[in-house]
């Protein structure tokens, strides 16, 4: 139990909400095994369209590229 809130009840959530829980459930999990992403050293990178980083950390290593439209 949580301090000052009560449990989510993630077992009862569907629809739209349970693809909007999936899909930050999975960014979490990248994140749990991607020590660089929370506190890597960042390199930007120079691309001809869109924007990109790399990040390391402790050995691990991870390059993120957006190449979509605002």
């Amino acid at each position: 139990m949580q301090g000052t809130r009560s449990e989510m009840n993630w077992q009862d959530v569907s629809g739209k909400s349970a693809t909007s829980v999936a899909h930050w459930q999975r960014i979490s999990q990248f994140r749990a095994r991607h020590p660089a992403i929370g506190a890597g050293k960042q390199t930007t990178l120079t691309l001809k369209q869109g924007y990109g980083f790399i990040r390391e950390h402790d050995g691990d290593k991870v390059m993120v590229v957006w190449a979509g439209q605002p």
